[in-house]
C-alpha cells in the first residue's frame, strides 16, 4: 500500500469511526472514571478546545492534586499514553493518544482513543446495583480498555498500568510515610495492596478528603501473559517503554515517603501480534476501609463493617470475587444504561435528559457507605456524605433533594438512609419536637443528630418537613409501613410541631438554599403544609383514623390560606410571592416545594392554582432569558439543580418542562468554568457557587472541603420520573 492510500485509508477509518459514534454534545468538565465510595472517587477534568483532546492524570472528587494513575499501551515498540501522565527522562520518547469520543452512561465511561494503528476504546465501569446491597457495597471499579487495528493488520501490543502513593496523599503533601505488601498472588488474582504507615481511624485528610484508614488495591485476574512489580516510577515505566514488560524478580521492599523515589505499583500485559481483542483487558481499583463508620449505639460507640463482609468476609476474598465478575457487571451495566435511557426518552427525546442522569446517578451513588448490621441487631444502614462540600452525615435536605433517584432506582433504599436518622432521635422523643439536619459534622464519624446546637431551630421546619415526606414517600413507593409504625410517636411529634407553627414559617428560619432569612416564607410554609398531610396519611396507613382526619383537616386549612395570601394577583400570569404580605410588582419566588403534590398525588392545591404556580416560568423564562436555568426567586441569581427539575415534574406545559431541563443540561454541559457539575450555580454565567451547600455549612460551623458538586442532591434530576 503507498503511503498516500495508507494516508487515505487510515483518514476513512477515522470518518467511519466518528460516523459510528457521532458527533459528541455533551461536555461535562469532569468525568468520572473509579467513582463508587466516598473514598474512591475518581475523575477526569476535560475541558473541550478546538484541538485535539488527550488525557492527563485523573484527580480526586475535584481537587487540583493527582491521584497517580497512568495507563500506557505499546504498539510495535512505540508508546502511547492512554491516560495519566508524560513525566518520563528526556532519553524517552512517548506520544500521547487522541480522543476521539467521549459517552457517559449511569454505570461507565467510554471512550476512543486513537494510538498510531490503533482504535482502543477504554471504559471505566462502576457498577450500580441498587437492589443487590452486596454488590453496591464492593468498594472496586473496573478499567478495561479492547482495541482494533485501523489497517486491519496485526502489532506487537504491550499494555501497562500503575497506581501510586498519590492515591493516599493529602494534597501536595507526599512526604507521608507509606507501606506496601509485596504483590500477592492467588489461584485466581494478582494484586498489589498499600496504604499510610500512620493512620488514624475515622478521619479524613484535612484538605482533600480523603480518607487516613484505608488501603488501596490494583488487581488483575490471571490467565494472560502478565508481569507486576513494585519499583521507583521510572524503573518500571521505563522497563516497559523498553521491553513491553515488567520484572516480577526486582520488587522494591523499601518502605518510604510517597515521593521518595516515587514507588509505583504497575501490572503489564502482553497480549503478543493481535489486529483485536475479543475481550478486554481489565484492571481492578478498589480503597478499603473496615470498618467503615463509628456509630453510637445504645449509649456505645461501635464500629460497623461494610455490608459486603456478610458474604465476603475478608478483602481477599471480595477483590477476588469482583475481578472475577466483570463479564456479569458489564451485561448488568448495559442492562441497567438501556432501561434509565428508556425511561428518560419519554420525557427527553433528545437525550439530554440521561446526559444528566448519567453523571448524576454515579455520584449520589457514591456518596453512600453501605454497613452491615452489628452483631445480632438486624439492622443495616446507609449514611450519605455531603459530598465534596463538607463532612455532613446524611444531611437531610439533600436526602430529600437525592429522594426522586432513590424512589425510582429502589424505595427500599430510603429505608436504609432513615433508620439511623430515626432511631437516633428516637431516643431525644419529647425532648426536641423537630427534626435533625443531620447525623453529625464529621464523616464517617457519626456523632448523632445535631440537636443540641442553638442554630439548629433555624432549620427545624425545612428539616422536619422533608422527613415526613421522605418517611410516606417510602412507605407508598415501596409498600413498607415497618418504619411508620416503630417510629410513629417520633413523626407524630415533628408533624404536631409543624401544625403549631400554622401555615407561616416563624422568626428566625433560615433558607437551605443560601441561608437568607425565610420568616413568612411562602416556599418554605408550603413545604410545611404538605408535611402535615403527609402525617395525615402516615396516620392512615398506620391505623390512626382520627390522627389522620385532624392532620388532614389542618393541612387543608393552611393551604387555603396559602393559596389566598401567597398567589400575586394577574389571572393566567399570577405568581408565588416570595414572603406572605410582599406586593411588590414583578417580584415572584420558584415553588419548587410544591412537589409534593406531585409525588404524591395529593388533592390539596386547586389545579387552577398549581398551573398557574408551575406554569408561570414561560413567561419568565422568556423576560430573563437565562441559559441555565430558572432563578430561585427575583433577588438572587442562582439555582438549584434538583429545584429546576421539581418544577419540571410539577410543570403541566410539556414546553416549559422542556425548557427547564436543557437550560439544566446547557449548565451539566458547559465547561467553562473551574468546577464540575454542581448543585448549586449560577443561572447567567454557569458557574458553580456554595449557596445552599455553604449556608449549612456555616450552621454546622465547619468549613467546605473543597469548592465543588454536592452529589446527593443531584438525585433530585429524576423527580420528572414521579408524577401520581
Amino acid at each position: 500500500m503507498t503511503l498516500l492510500a495508507l494516508g487515505a485509508f487510515l483518514f476513512l477509518a477515522r470518518f467511519a469511526l466518528l460516523q459510528v459514534h457521532g458527533s459528541q454534545t455533551f461536555w461535562p468538565l469532569a468525568i468520572p472514571l473509579a467513582v463508587r465510595t466516598p473514598y474512591l472517587n475518581t475523575w477526569m477534568y476535560k475541558v473541550k478546545t478546538v484541538d485535539i483532546l488527550h488525557n492527563q492524570m485523573p484527580s480526586f472528587l475535584d481537587t487540583s492534586y493527582d491521584i497517580g494513575w497512568n495507563c500506557y499501551i505499546r504498539v510495535d515498540g512505540e508508546t502511547y499514553i492512554v491516560f495519566g501522565d508524560n513525566n518520563f527522562p528526556p532519553n524517552y520518547t512517548v506520544a500521547v493518544g487522541s480522543i476521539v469520543q467521549t459517552e457517559l452512561t449511569p454505570t461507565r465511561t467510554i471512550q476512543v482513543i486513537e494510538a498510531g494503528p490503533m482504535n482502543i476504546t477504554l471504559t471505566f465501569l462502576s457498577p450500580i446495583s441498587p437492589s443487590d446491597l452486596i454488590r453496591q457495597s464492593l468498594p472496586f471499579a473496573y478499567a478495561a480498555v479492547g482495541f482494533a487495528s485501523t489497517d486491519g493488520q496485526p502489532h506487537a501490543i504491550q499494555m501497562y498500568c500503575d497506581l501510586t502513593g498519590q492515591w493516599l496523599a493529602d494534597d501536595s503533601r507526599e512526604d507521608q510515610e507509606m507501606s506496601w505488601r509485596p504483590p500477592t498472588q492467588t489461584s485466581t488474582i494478582i494484586y498489589h495492596q498499600f496504604e499510610l504507615v500512620n493512620q488514624v481511624p475515622f478521619q479524613e485528610q484535612a484538605l482533600t478528603g480523603r480518607a487516613i484508614d484505608g488501603a488501596m488495591y490494583f488487581a488483575m485476574g490471571l490467565g494472560r501473559n502478565i508481569t507486576w512489580q513494585t519499583c521507583e516510577q521510572n524503573a518500571c515505566r521505563g522497563g516497559f517503554v523498553d521491553t513491553g514488560r515488567v520484572n516480577p524478580n526486582d520488587n522494591n521492599s523499601t518502605f518510604r515517603d510517597i515521593d521518595d523515589d516515587w514507588p509505583v505499583f504497575p501490572i503489564s500485559v502482553d497480549l503478543g501480534s493481535v489486529a483485536s481483542l475479543d475481550s478486554p483487558v481489565v484492571w481492578t481499583v478498589g480503597y478499603v476501609r473496615d470498618p467503615s463508620i463509628s456509630y453510637t449505639l445504645s449509649g456505645n460507640t461501635v464500629s460497623l463493617r461494610p455490608y459486603y463482609t456478610t458474604q465476603y468476609p475478608t478483602t481477599e476474598d471480595a477483590l477476588e470475587f469482583f475481578v472475577s465478575d466483570f463479564n456479569d457487571s458489564l451485561t448488568q451495566a448495559k442492562l441497567f444504561d438501556t432501561q434509565v435511557r428508556e425511561a428518560a426518552s419519554s420525557i427527553s427525546v433528545d437525550g439530554k435528559l440521561y446526559d444528566m442522569l448519567s453523571l448524576a446517578t454515579r455520584q449520589v451513588f457514591s456518596s453512600l457507605e453501605i454497613t452491615a448490621p452489628y452483631q445480632s441487631d438486624g439492622t443495616t444502614r446507609i449514611f450519605m456524605k455531603d459530598l465534596g462540600t463538607s463532612q455532613r452525615v446524611t444531611p437531610v435536605e439533600k436526602l430529600y433533594a437525592a429522594l426522586p433517584m432513590f424512589l425510582y432506582y429502589n424505595a427500599s433504599l430510603v429505608k436504609l438512609l432513615l433508620a439511623p436518622l430515626l432511631e437516633q432521635q428516637n431516643t431525644s422523643l419529647g425532648a426536641y419536637p423537630y427534626a435533625s439536619k443531620d447525623l453529625g459534622s464529621l464523616f464517617p464519624d457519626v456523632s448523632g443528630p445535631n440537636l443540641t446546637y442553638a442554630e439548629a431551630i433555624e432549620l427545624v421546619i425545612a428539616e422536619s418537613g422533608n422527613m415526613l415526606i421522605i418517611a410516606l414517600a417510602h412507605a407508598k413507593y415501596s409498600n413498607d409501613t415497618s418504619l411508620l409504625h416503630g417510629y410513629y410517636p417520633l413523626l407524630k411529634d415533628w408533624a404536631e410541631y409543624l401544625t403549631a407553627h400554622g401555615p407561616f414559617p416563624p422568626q428566625g428560619q433560615l433558607s437551605v438554599d443560601d441561608g437568607s432569612d425565610a420568616t413568612n416564607s411562602t416556599n418554605l410554609a408550603v413545604k410545611g403544609i404538605f408535611a402535615i398531610q403527609a402525617m395525615a396519611e402516615i396516620s392512615q396507613l398506620v391505623g390512626q383514623s382520627n390522627d389522620s382526619q385532624q392532620f388532614s383537616s389542618t393541612a387543608s386549612n393552611y393551604m387555603n390560606t396559602w393559596q389566598s395570601l401567597a398567589i400575586s394577583s394577574g389571572g393566567a400570569s399570577a405568581s408565588v410571592k416570595p414572603k406572605f404580605g410582599s406586593e411588590i410588582t414583578g417580584i415572584w419566588s420558584l415553588p419548587y416545594n410544591l412537589y409534593p403534590q406531585i409525588l404524591f398525588g395529593f388533592n390539596l392545591l386547586n389545579q387552577t392554582v398549581r398551573m398557574h404556580c408551575a406554569d408561570f416560568a414561560t413567561q419568565w423564562l422568556d423576560k430573563l432569558t437565562v441559559m441555565y436555568g430558572q432563578l430561585l426567586s427575583t433577588s438572587t441569581d442562582m439555582e438549584y439543580t434538583a429545584w429546576n427539575a421539581f418544577i419540571a415534574a410539577t410543570c403541566t406545559n410539556d414546553t416549559v418542562r422542556s425548557q427547564l431541563l436543557d437550560a439544566v443540561w446547557n449548565y451539566a454541559s458547559f465547561n467553562g468554568t473551574s468546577t464540575p457539575f454542581g448543585a448549586v450555580y449560577n443561572v447567567e454565567s454557569g458557574a458553580y457557587q456554595d449557596g445552599m451547600a455553604r449556608s449549612v455549612v456555616l450552621l454546622c460551623a465547619s468549613e467546605p472541603t473543597s469548592n465543588s458538586r454536592d452529589s446527593p442532591a443531584l438525585g433530585g434530576l429524576f423527580a420528572p420520573f414521579l408524577r401520581r
